[in-house]
């Protein structure tokens, strides 16, 4: 019990040993336990869409500002994106430096974990950090012409949208994500079950049905 307590010392449901979730109901409706199919799954569907659109900047002759989107994607996985959204969620609450979800596993945990929703800033914020991401190797694609992969590369981030709003966001914890597709009465379930949460949610506005 001291080790649960050391990397629980919020009590978040999602790190309680597995064999005390045995009644749970929510085991169905939530990705509340981090497994690597989970992660694995949304990195493939990631894929679908990133390898064409890079491959689409490479024959478009633009290859070297490929070097721009990675680092890019190392500073909004492993800072602006952490602030903004991760250190929200539940997995978060972890103890430890090192991020363990679904998602965006591996980040470094520069942020403290804050139980309450994110705010309209925070949301404006990861909205603008997803287009930055989705259409900085598109705009590329653009200005070489190469429209066959522009349609291959926006269909291919489409087909990895919906794979992430009716996969992962229909059961993901971060709940006040404005992706998030999971339903009231799920989420109502979730934050009776963790204090803390609950107390933050409730503190700032949220109310039960």
């Amino acid at each position: 019990m001291k080790v649960l307590n050391e990397k629980n010392s919020n009590n978040i449901c999602t790190w309680k040993d597995s064999h005390v979730c045995g009644g749970c109901s929510l085991k169905a409706d939530l990705k509340c336990k981090f497994h690597k199919k989970h992660l694995f799954s949304f990195i493939a569907s990631f894929l679908i869409f990133a390898i064409p659109a890079v491959l689409g900047v490479v024959i478009s002759g633009y290859g070297w500002f490929i070097l721009g989107w990675i680092g890019f994607m190392l500073f909004f996985f492993n800072f602006w994106e952490t602030r903004i959204l991760c250190r929200h969620c539940p997995f978060y609450a972890e103890e430890g430096n090192i991020l363990h979800c679904n998602a965006n596993y591996g980040s470094y945990k520069l942020w403290k974990y804050n139980p309450k929703p994110m705010n309209r800033l925070e949301k404006f914020q990861l909205i603008l950090g997803f287009l930055i991401l989705g259409g900085y190797l598109l705009v590329f694609i653009i200005l070489a012409q190469q429209y066959t992969l522009l349609f291959i590369s926006v269909l291919g981030l489409l087909v990895f949208l919906t794979i992430l709003l009716t996969k992962t966001c229909s059961k993901c914890i971060n709940f006040s994500c404005p992706f998030n597709r999971v339903p009231k009465n799920i989420v109502d379930a979730y934050l009776k079950q963790n204090p803390v949460m609950k107390k933050a949610w409730l503190e700032n506005g949220y109310t039960f049905d």
